[in-house]
């Protein structure tokens, strides 16, 4: 069975505000060392992305449509 939750960053700091140091200490290990700190995306050239598409054979209108959504995307526009 899997279980998925959405949970916001305050109710996770509240959740945290009641753990005991050793508790506390055990997950910042475990940020650590699964390196969950400081992670950025790193996007790749939109060109480099429909290629590895037009790789695959989708078709024409297909890739003409994901290119326009992804040079529209927030992921590319963002600064």
């Amino acid at each position: 069975m899997q279980l998925a939750i959405d949970v916001s960053l305050p109710n996770v700091l509240n959740l945290i505000s009641q753990m005991s140091l050793n508790e506390i200490e055990e997950v910042k290990n475990k940020i650590i060392e699964k390196e969950l700190y400081f992670k950025k995306f790193k996007k790749d050239k939109i060109e480099n992305v429909m290629s590895d598409f037009q790789k695959e054979n989708y078709s024409d209108d297909f890739l003409k449509d994901l290119e326009n959504g992804l040079k529209k995307s927030s992921v590319y526009n963002a600064n």
